[in-house]
Parts: structure tokens; C-alpha cells; sequence
């Protein structure tokens, strides 16, 4: 066998050798999916590539479970409001399945109590008036809450539920405000005096602050395990976007204390980030603050 011969003999079986092994790995088996929970003081950003100098096209909430695939380099793919999303896996904590399994049997087995005593009960149950509303602005007097582009979270808060206050008792409601001053007030002294006053639903008002001033737009929070309460955050969310028009971020369950330890629904409603710029300048305006209070209003009306 001459050399030319050779040559074309080698070439003609590294060619094949070589489609043999991308056929393989393209046969490989999609890497399978595994569910994380966000394991973060705050937020965590989903970038639109996996990079820290990708966009931020949105983000998570500490607490909040999330499909993923593991990439490598310290990344996760997932699906983020319907497009493809990358996430730092150094801020998932791994759920195991059988946990994930665990609860869904749970959530199955409450939403089926909730429908047998809708079943037994039905009269009561539609014939259950809200009447009471508990209404609590976050932080105040030496606690000022996040503070950004000349606002304290305190301030702002403290409007918005004035705002809410004073629509509510022109409707007839029965409002207890947790603070309305300047005042300090406990989390524990709020619980209580929702819980001694024994109110219908709670709502907790807040503004947002991040040390990533890209991060803005609207979220409302409940407390996990409580299917009337996901409704009511629902519903305020819903109600809050549609009067304000701002971005919408979601609703997420969060073991925040206001949340877990009041007797009635509860929602803590975040009205928007007074460390970004353009929610800072909504946040400064009265128009947007008497908004966000008439959606406040109206997902308790429809509740």
C-alpha cells in the first residue's frame, strides 16, 4: 500500500470514528431536572446567559422552588416565565425527591379537606362576610426599611396604607391599622394585636430594596399552606398591576413572621423597589400610591 493510499485509508476511518462518537453523544440522554429551593437572604437574579455579566432578566425569591439543570461551572438552566433562564447553583439548596413527593401528597390531601368542607358546609362558606381588615405598614420610627433615591420604606408604606384606610372605612369596613404614626412596632406586637382583634384578613404593605438597582416591579407574598390566602395574594397582585401597570414580579409563599403566625389570611404586598430609579420616581408619586392603594382595595372587595 503505497503512501497516497495510506493517507486516504487513515482519513476515511478517523472520519468514521469521529461521526460514531458525535452520533453517541448526541444519543445521550437529556441531563434529568432537579428541583431547588432558593437559599438567599434576598433575591436571587436569573440572567439570561450563564454569566455574571449576562442581563438580569428577572429574579427568585428566597424560599421559592425551582426545576433546574445543573450545567456546570457553578450554573442552572431553567425555564423563567416562559423563556430560558440561568441561575447561580451556589444559591440552591437541593430538594430531595422524595421530599418534593412528600409535600406535593400534602398539598393534595389540604386542597382535598378545603373541598369536603366546602361540600359540607356550603351555605356557611359563601355566606362568610369580610368585614374586619387588619392593615399593617412595615417598619417605622427608629426602623426605616430599605431606603433609596431619597425614600424610606417607612414613609412610603405608612401613605399607602393611610391611603388603603381611608377607602376601606368609606365602604364600611372595620380597620385596625398596626401603626398609624411614626411609630416602632414589633412583629410580635403586630401578630398580636391582629390576633387579639380578631380580624378577617391581614395585609401587610412594604416597599423593596436591592442592592441590584435593576431589580423592580411589584410582588405579593403568603404564607405556604394556606390555600384562601395564595387566593387573596392572587388577587391583590392582580388588582395592584392592573391599577398601577407596573411590572409584575409574581406571588410566592414566604415564612415571613407577620405571615406565619396570624390567625387569618394574610399577604404582605411589595409595592415596588425604592432602590431602582423608576419605581423610586412612581413611589415619590401620589398618583401611583393612590393606585397601588385602590388595587389593594379592590383584591379585598373581591376576596
Amino acid at each position: 500500500m503505497n503512501m497516497k493510499i495510506k493517507t486516504r485509508f487513515i482519513t476515511v476511518v478517523l472520519s468514521f470514528v469521529l461521526i460514531v462518537i458525535s452520533a453517541m453523544t448526541i444519543a445521550q440522554p437529556v441531563e434529568a431536572a432537579q428541583t431547588g429551593e432558593i437559599d438567599t437572604q434576598s433575591s436571587l437574579n436569573v440572567r439570561q446567559a450563564p454569566s455574571l455579566n449576562a442581563k438580569v432578566i428577572g429574579s427568585l425569591m428566597p424560599g421559592q422552588r425551582v426545576e433546574y439543570i445543573e450545567l456546570g461551572n457553578g450554573w442552572g438552566q431553567i425555564t423563567y416565565q416562559g423563556q430560558l433562564g440561568f441561575v447561580s447553583t451556589a444559591f440552591l439548596s437541593e430538594v430531595a425527591g422524595e421530599q418534593v413527593e412528600e409535600e406535593k401528597r400534602v398539598e393534595e390531601k389540604d386542597v382535598e379537606k378545603e373541598d369536603k368542607f366546602r361540600e359540607v358546609k356550603p351555605d356557611q362558606s359563601e355566606s362568610q362576610e369580610i368585614k374586619r381588615i387588619i392593615l399593617d405598614p412595615g417598619h417605622g420610627g427608629k426602623d426605616p426599611g430599605a431606603i433609596g433615591n431619597s425614600l424610606q420604606e417607612k414613609e412610603v408604606v405608612l401613605d399607602i396604607a393611610k391611603r388603603v384606610e381611608s377607602k376601606l372605612r368609606e365602604k364600611g369596613y372595620d380597620i385596625l391599622m398596626t401603626r398609624s404614626d411614626d411609630t416602632f412596632v414589633t412583629l410580635e406586637d403586630r401578630v398580636k394585636q391582629a390576633n387579639n382583634w380578631e380580624g378577617d384578613l391581614f395585609v401587610s404593605i412594604h416597599a423593596n430594596g436591592y442592592y441590584d438597582s435593576s431589580a423592580k416591579g411589584i410582588e405579593t407574598f403568603y404564607n405556604a399552606g394556606s390555600s384562601e390566602a395564595r387566593e387573596f395574594a392572587d388577587l391583590v397582585q392582580e388588582y395592584v398591576i392592573s391599577k398601577t401597570s407596573n411590572l409584575s414580579r409574581g406571588v410566592f409563599k414566604a415564612d415571613y413572621y407577620v405571615l406565619r403566625h396570624t390567625d387569618m389570611p394574610a399577604v404582605l404586598a411589595e409595592t415596588g423597589f425604592v432602590s431602582n430609579k423608576e419605581d423610586a420616581e412612581l413611589l415619590k408619586s401620589e398618583h401611583y400610591r393612590e393606585q397601588v392603594a385602590k388595587g389593594i382595595v379592590k383584591g379585598i372587595e373581591e376576596h
